[in-house]
């Protein structure tokens, strides 16, 4: 019954979404949210344990963690810092996950040295709550490539794996392509395999580096990046999901690929690409370039993290973006169906408060 009334809602509130702008006071509805979740930002990540939700995004010179009990709270949250180096950028993409009783911090940046170089980086906490204890670091992912960036980790039949973006090309003048890349690991920051491509971009609709206004960067940049890991819903097959052109430009938007859970997810020959894209721009709820995505699931039912813009003049200014969620239902085949990403102001049920 929760389940048909929830998907009712979902129905209804994305139909009357492309009706126009609506206001809602939903600051004493605790079951609702409005988009953004976070006013400015990318790479949102929302994590739940002990009574809580941990939220954290891009944040270029540092990491931060939000802590709320409630979805609608986080943006009003306190900001606490748990990681500030000096002379370090381009953190990009903080995921917290919790294994083996602790806390473990993944992200890439640059090395300090000002070489135009990206590195994945791992750092640990013991605390039950990441705000509490200390995270320290354990070290940088060698993978081999000039670059890397985005890295998650998941585990599958014993063995944890690391998924991430990155490149061998990306010298001043030269196509840049961005690829996903998947190793398995002998520890939370050491990889126990050669890693492998499972991804790289082909398709037209992934290799967008010039925008609908002529706009481009100096050399052509093809990228697969953002990569998210989801079992589907019978646990038969490996989903990733995966970011796709730049992402600066309207074009920007998710892939899927699809593997069998009994075949082997270091070989590329395991995995399926999907030939269109599963989650793009929508003109007529005014959100462009959406992409990046996480999931964050609460029993049966999932959502859908990502960021976005709305206004196509602020497309070419990155820190524009902001980071939105929404649920989403599972399909008939087993993997969820994403939509269209709804518009700003539309009131969406959020995940029951923790307890």
């Amino acid at each position: 019954m929760m389940r048909r009334a929830l998907c009712i809602f979902m129905a209804v509130s994305m139909a009357l979404s492309c009706l126009g702008p609506r206001h809602y006071a939903v600051e004493n509805e605790p079951d609702t949210y409005i988009n953004p979740i976070f006013p400015t930002g990318s790479s949102p990540w929302l994590i739940r344990h002990g009574g809580n939700y941990y939220y954290t995004q891009s944040m270029n010179d540092h990491v931060s963690i939000w802590k709320a009990s409630r979805v609608a709270d986080i943006a009003k949250a306190q900001e606490r810092v748990v990681y500030a180096p000096e002379n370090i950028y381009h953190i990009s993409a903080p995921q917290l996950h919790r294994f083996d009783g602790r806390w473990f911090l993944y992200f890439s940046s640059d090395d300090g040295s000002g070489s135009d170089v990206r590195h994945i980086y791992v750092m640990e906490n013991p605390a039950d709550d990441p705000l509490d204890g200390h995270f320290s670091m354990l070290g940088w992912v060698r993978t081999g490539n000039v670059k890397d960036i985005h890295p998650t980790t998941f585990t599958h039949r014993g063995s944890r794996y690391l998924l991430w973006s990155g490149t061998d090309s990306a010298s001043p003048g030269t196509v840049a392509r961005w690829s996903i890349f998947i190793a398995r690991m002998m520890n939370p920051w050491t990889l126990d395999s050669p890693s492998a491509v499972i991804s790289t971009p082909e398709y037209e609709w992934e290799c967008q580096w010039i925008d609908e206004d002529g706009t481009s960067m100096s050399s052509p940049v093809l990228v697969n990046e953002a990569p998210s890991f989801l079992y589907s819903r019978d646990s038969t097959r490996l989903l990733v999901y995966y970011a796709a052109s730049e992402t600066y430009t309207s074009y920007y938007c998710e892939g899927l690929l699809e593997a069998l859970a009994d075949s082997d997810p270091l070989d590329p020959e395991s995995w399926h690409k999907h030939p269109e894209p599963v989650f793009s721009k929508c003109e007529r709820t005014g959100v462009l370039g959406p992409g990046h995505l996480s999931f964050f699931q609460t029993g049966d039912q999932i959502y859908i993290l990502y960021n976005g813009k709305s206004r196509f003049r602020d497309m070419h200014a990155v820190d524009n973006r902001s980071c939105r969620m929404q649920p989403v239902t599972w399909g008939e085949d087993g993997v969820p169906v994403l939509g269209f990403p709804v518009r700003e102001d539309s009131v969406l049920l959020a995940p029951s408060p923790v307890d």
